[in-house]
C-alpha cells in the first residue's frame, strides 16, 4: 500500500507542474487578470502624489536638508505618507525617484 501512495504522489505531482506549462503552451494568461489593471491605477495614483511634493521637496533640498532631515520635517509639519501614516525614509526615497523620472 505504501508503496502504491508514493506512486500515486509522484502521479500528482506531475500533472499538477505539467497542467500550468501545457496551459501556457496553448496560449492561455496566468495569473490574476485584475491585478495589471488594478497595478497601473496605483502607479498613476503613486506618480501624481509625487509630483503635488515635488515642490515642497525641492525646497527642502534649496535649504540643504538630507534626506533624513526631510522625513523628519515632513512629519513635523504632519504632511501624511502615501497610507496617512508618518514618513519613512525609504518612502521619501521612492517619491524622490518618482519626481526624478
Amino acid at each position: 500500500m505504501a508503496v502504491l501512495a508514493e506512486w500515486e504522489r509522484d502521479q500528482i505531482s506531475t500533472r499538477t507542474k505539467a497542467a500550468p506549462q501545457g496551459a501556457k503552451a496553448r496560449g492561455v494568461r496566468l495569473g490574476n487578470p485584475h491585478l495589471k489593471a488594478d497595478n497601473k491605477a496605483r502607479s498613476k495614483a503613486a506618480k501624481a502624489r509625487a509630483q503635488s511634493l515635488k515642490l515642497t521637496l525641492q525646497g527642502f533640498k534649496a535649504q540643504g536638508l538630507t534626506q533624513r532631515q526631510m522625513v523628519e520635517e515632513l512629519n513635523r509639519l504632519r504632511v501624511p505618507a502615501a497610507r496617512g501614516g508618518e514618513w519613512s525614509l525609504m518612502q521619501l526615497q521612492r517619491v524622490l525617484k518618482r519626481i526624478e523620472a
